[in-house]
């Protein structure tokens, strides 16, 4: 069937596209950075640790506080580590383009654009 065709035809494009081959690398090496998975791992569970925390109920406004203390304190390091940065950077600049395609697709089938625009520019400069 041709549309199956097509599907398979913008899969093998996506897989070429540069943002994805940026994206598998930016992965793998964060994947071999032990101090960027440990950093990950260590704010998984301080996230874990929170979540846990509330779902008991009857946590003090402290113990929360420290809690999200720690979460921010992980975070912080999470988003300053360079790998970490790098992966997060490409993984967004992929998915900018799934979103474009999606966005794409959407106006064929429906033929208006997301936030009500029906695709005709004239008198709008909302896409300048």
């Amino acid at each position: 069937m041709e549309i199956f065709d097509k599907a398979r035809e913008l899969g093998e494009a996506i897989v070429e596209s540069s943002e994805y081959k940026t994206l598998k690398l930016a992965e793998a090496k964060q994947e071999q950075d032990d101090e960027a998975m440990k950093l990950l791992q260590e704010y998984s569970a301080i996230r874990r640790d929170l979540a846990e925390e509330i779902n008991k109920g009857d946590v003090s406004e402290e113990r929360l506080g420290e809690i999200r203390e720690k979460v921010e304190e992980a975070y912080e390091k999470v988003t300053t580590n360079d790998t970490i940065v790098e992966y997060l950077n490409a993984k967004n600049a992929f998915q900018a383009i799934i979103d474009q395609m999606n966005t794409i697709i959407s106006f064929h089938i429906t033929g208006k654009l997301p936030g009500g625009c029906s695709g005709s520019c004239e008198g709008c400069s909302g896409c300048n």
